[in-house]
């Protein structure tokens, strides 16, 4: 049976989605900002050394995290913050069930009609520009 091809997020440059198993490697890769080493992350799985060391492999490959040797080990550090991979998730979630519409026609599908008037529009793209500017100045 042919393998399915693997299904990209746009938010974030058409890198790969995670699977299953390797997103929960990249769990103990983002709780170690510092970087983790390969043996720290052997021990936390049950899978087969060589099993871990593919699944390793292909999350750099797909651009997830990078390695560096020290000495026998390697060390993995996360290029995709957590963070950035949730909201490229949501964000394709949202494409599939809305289309690739704006925020506001999303807005308007939860308050269940097809169209927004101008002023509530207006009135949501005023309070996206406020939270964006939070956002600036909390950085």
């Amino acid at each position: 049976m042919a393998r399915l091809p693997e299904e990209t997020l746009e938010a974030l440059g058409g890198l790969k989605k995670l699977s299953p198993t390797e997103r929960e490697f990249m769990q103990i890769i983002w709780a170690h900002p510092e970087g983790i080493s390969s043996e720290v992350i052997y021990q936390q799985f049950p899978q087969a050394r060589g099993t871990k060391s593919t699944i390793l492999y292909n999350i750099c490959e797909k651009g997830y995290a990078e390695n560096r040797q020290e000495g026998r080990h390697h060390i993995y550090t996360a290029c995709i913050s957590e963070t950035d991979y949730e909201k490229a998730l949501i964000r394709q979630q949202l494409k599939k069930s809305f289309g690739d519409s704006s925020f506001e026609r999303l807005v308007a599908a939860f308050c269940g009609t097809k169209k927004l008037s101008e002023k509530q529009s207006k009135k949501i793209n005023a309070l996206l520009q406020e939270l964006e500017e939070e956002l600036k100045e909390d950085e």
